[in-house]
């Protein structure tokens, strides 16, 4: 490698790890140098990066190889990632996000090997900074439940109609104790990554609410308060009353609130049925109660803050916190077909799948795969 070419990659080595706020001695440590001086050379371009030790590299950046190598990328090119509740360590922050769009690089490439469409097609609400208010997100919410065509139980079927229909790549994480969801944008199309380590009901809701952000990306990022990790804000507060109303549906939740009531009266063990029913969190469907005029304000922080409720709800939804798949069926499907026709090599399924070589059997099971067999059998349409 010529002397010019060395010190790009060099370049490129150093702004990754800068990125990801990993010292020199750190990377070094984990690449099992004797000294940082090591790293320090190759980064300055005074000595030539190993082969093997540049796809350790290149693993430790969560990065593959070809984006050092290739002499067009774009060094600076950083897709923003928009975070609720952000992690405040900036070294896992970075490491996580790292990850993330790593996943959507990877499921970008597989998409672009069997020429399948990419980029989100989410409806186009034409909205306007100026009139954005409370009603527009109940609004705007009102309308995509209606152009997803949700059904009467939406979180259901969110996850499903978003990555299927929309191209929207999901990934979940565990993020905890730090953070909660991200969303973010790029050349790979539209990304959602949830803490895999909330509950069933908090995973439905933050999807709905990331989805907002991908609504109105272009909205609010003229001001700039995707830079904003506030729940307090005025955009976190649109984007709750977005998610409740798109997850729980007017006419259906009163169905089901109306059939209960007795005496004007509804019972606790109902209420938190209903709430098990949408897949929401009791306290999503309270608000949205009072939202629909049901119960009053005060009512509803005052029967939300007593223990025995909270009791009742922890014991009743015990089950309901059942782990979700990191990655998805649709991208393990893309991987295993590239794979089965040659596509890719069985290093780079592993990659794919971020699992050792030897792991792949058994991680390609958990999915309904056997790698051995040989799935090319067709059928013939009318």
């Amino acid at each position: 490698m010529d002397r010019k070419l060395t010190q790009k990659l060099g370049e490129r080595l150093k702004k990754v790890r800068e990125e990801l706020d990993l010292t020199l001695g750190e990377v070094a440590e984990k690449l099992g140098f004797k000294s940082y001086q090591i790293l320090s050379n190759i980064e300055d371009g005074s000595r030539e990066v190993k082969a093997h030790e540049l796809a350790a590299i290149a693993k430790i950046y969560l990065k593959d190889i070809s984006y050092f190598m290739n002499e067009n990328q774009d060094v600076n090119e950083k897709s923003l990632v928009f975070w609720r509740d952000s992690i405040s360590d900036k070294k896992l922050k970075a490491l996580k996000e790292q990850e993330f769009l790593k996943y959507c690089h990877n499921y970008f490439e597989l998409e672009e090997k069997f020429d399948l469409e990419h980029k989100a097609s989410l409806p186009n609400f034409n909205l306007s900074l100026d009139s954005f208010n409370y009603e527009k997100s109940e609004e705007i919410a009102a309308r995509c439940y209606k152009e997803l065509q949700l059904g009467s139980r939406p979180a259901c079927c969110l996850e499903t109609i978003l990555e299927q229909k929309y191209n929207i790549k999901i990934l979940y994480l565990d993020l905890t104790p730090y953070g909660s969801a991200a969303c973010t944008m790029g050349y790979f199309g539209s990304a959602i990554l949830i803490n895999s380590s909330e509950p069933l009901w908090r995973r439905n809701y933050d999807l709905a609410h990331e989805l907002f952000h991908l609504l109105t990306w272009d909205l609010f990022t003229t001001q700039d308060v995707h830079m904003v990790c506030d729940p307090a804000s005025i955009i976190e507060k649109f984007a709750n009353i977005f998610a409740s109303t798109l997850l729980l549906p007017m006419d259906e939740v009163k169905n089901e609130i109306e059939k209960r009531i007795v005496d004007n009266q509804i019972s606790d063990v109902d209420i938190i049925g209903v709430a098990r029913e949408f897949m929401v969190s009791t306290e999503a469907l309270i608000w949205r109660l009072v939202n629909l005029r049901f119960i009053k304000q005060k009512d509803a922080s005052e029967w939300l803050s007593k223990p025995e409720i909270k009791a009742l709800d922890r014991q009743v939804r015990q089950h309901d916190r059942k782990e979700p798949p990191r990655i998805s069926d649709r991208y393990v499907n893309l991987a295993f077909k590239a794979y089965q026709q040659g596509l890719i090599s069985k290093g780079k399924l592993s990659e794919y799948l971020n699992v050792d070589r030897i792991e792949v059997e058994s991680k390609l099971s958990e999915y309904g795969y056997v790698e051995g067999e040989v799935y090319n059998g067709t059928l013939t349409l009318a």
